[in-house]
C-alpha cells in the first residue's frame, strides 16, 4: 500500500506542476526583491520576497484551488465512496484477520472445527456487514487527508501570490509540503491496515463465542520493537475480552502506529490459557524486553 501511496503523490506533484506551469503566470522584477521566509507547518522555508507579480485575479485564484483539490480528489479518492481504491487493501487484511482466527480456533477447539468453515465466515452476514462499515470509515479517513492537503497547499499558494515568491520556489514549498501528507497518508494506511487485522480478529473471536459458546479470549501480542510503547509491551501475553481490546485502541492513541496483534485462544474453566507454557514464555521475552530498555536508560 505504501508504494501505491508512493505513486499517488507522485502523480499529484506531477499534475500540479502542470497546472502551475498554466496558471501561475506573471513576470519577475527586480525592485524591492529580498530573502525572507515562508512559514508553514510550522517549518521555515527561505524563499526570494517580492521578485514576482502573478497575472492572477481573486477568481482566477479560487478557480486554482479548485483545481488543486480536484487533483488531490482525483488521486486520493479514487473511486469513490463505493470502490475507494484503498478499500483493496483493507479488505485484504481483513479477510487475512477472519483466516488466522479461524485457523487458530480450528486448531484449539474440535467443536469449532466442525461447526465452523472459512467460505462460511466469509459469506456471512456479520463479516459483509463489518466490510460495508470499514469501506465507510475508510472512505473518510482519505477524504480527510485529501481535504487537509487541499487547505495546507492553498495556505502555501495563497502566500506565495500575496508575498510575490516566485513560481519555482512555490512548486518546491508545494512538494516538501506534499511530502508532509504522504507521511501521514503512510500513517493512516498502516493503521488501517493492521486495525483490520485485529478487527477480523476480534469479530470471530467475539462470534465464536456467542454462536458456539465457547470460553474464548484474546492474547495480547507485542511487537517488542525498539520503539514499542512501554503500555503496549506491559500486555504483552496477557489475556483480555475482545470488548477490553476494543476499548483499549479507542482511546489514548493506541491504535495509531501500533504493530500488537491479539489471537483469539480458548481458555479452561478456571479461566486461563490451555497452554501455560506459551504464557510463560511471552512472559519471559516481555521481562527480556524491559531488561533490553532498561540498559538503554529508557524507562
Amino acid at each position: 500500500m505504501f508504494r501505491d501511496i508512493e505513486s499517488r503523490y507522485y502523480q499529484i506533484k506531477v499534475d500540479l506542476r502542470h497546472l502551475f506551469d498554466e496558471q501561475l503566470i506573471g513576470r519577475e522584477v527586480e525592485a524591492n526583491s529580498q530573502s525572507g521566509y515562508a512559514v508553514h507547518g510550522q517549518v521555515f522555508y527561505q524563499v526570494n520576497i517580492g521578485r514576482y507579480i502573478y497575472d492572477l485575479s481573486a477568481r482566477a485564484l479560487s478557480r486554482l484551488l479548485e483545481s488543486v483539490q480536484g487533483i488531490l480528489d482525483r488521486h486520493l479518492l479514487d473511486g469513490g465512496e463505493q470502490n475507494l481504491w484503498a478499500m483493496t487493501y483493507i479488505t485484504d487484511e481483513y479477510e487475512r484477520g477472519t483466516q488466522q482466527a479461524f485457523t487458530n480456533l480450528s486448531v484449539q477447539s474440535v467443536i469449532y472445527e466442525q461447526q465452523t468453515s472459512l467460505a462460511q465466515l466469509l459469506t456471512s452476514p456479520g463479516y459483509l456487514n463489518q466490510i460495508a462499515a470499514t469501506q465507510v470509515s475508510t472512505y473518510s479517513e482519505w477524504r480527510s487527508v485529501s481535504d487537509k492537503a487541499r487547505g495546507d497547499l492553498a495556505n502555501v499558494i495563497t502566500d506565495a501570490v500575496a508575498r510575490g515568491i516566485n513560481p519555482r520556489e512555490t512548486a518546491r514549498i508545494v512538494s516538501e509540503r506534499l511530502d508532509v501528507s504522504m507521511s501521514s497518508a503512510k500513517n493512516i494506511a498502516q493503521t488501517e491496515q493492521v486495525g483490520a487485522l485485529r478487527q477480523a480478529q476480534r469479530q470471530e473471536t467475539e462470534w465464536s463465542r456467542d454462536r458456539l459458546g465457547l470460553n474464548t479470549a484474546m492474547l495480547h501480542l507485542s511487537a517488542l520493537k525498539p520503539t514499542s510503547r512501554t503500555w503496549h509491551v506491559a500486555r504483552h501475553g496477557k489475556v483480555y475480552t475482545p470488548e477490553e481490546v476494543e476499548e483499549w485502541y479507542s482511546r489514548d492513541g493506541n491504535r495509531w502506529r501500533c504493530y500488537c496483534s491479539q489471537i483469539p485462544v480458548i481458555l479452561d474453566d478456571d479461566g486461563k490459557v490451555v497452554n501455560p507454557g506459551l504464557i510463560e514464555r511471552l512472559a519471559q521475552e516481555r521481562q527480556q524486553w524491559a531488561g533490553t530498555e532498561q540498559k538503554r536508560g529508557r524507562k
